[in-house]
């Protein structure tokens, strides 16, 4: 259920770069975790749609923090 997808990028003139982007979302088990780009691992959720809506409210948060100059 991962889905790689190939980027290239270019960057101040440098060859271009290859770049992966994986799904965060996994199940395992019947249950759905999902992946932080820190490589935190969240769950486990019911559904996938739960996993979505966490991640959101995680995402949220990181940029309420990042408003008052606070990193994670």
């Amino acid at each position: 259920m991962l889905e790689d997808t190939n980027l290239a990028r270019k960057s101040d003139g440098d060859k271009p770069k290859t770049f992966f982007q994986m799904d965060r979302f996994v199940q395992m088990n019947g249950q759905w975790f999902y992946t932080t780009r820190e490589g935190e691992e969240k769950g486990p959720f019911e559904s996938r749609s739960e996993a979505e809506g966490d991640l959101i409210d995680y995402i949220r948060q990181l940029n309420h923090l990042a408003t008052y100059g606070v990193k994670k």
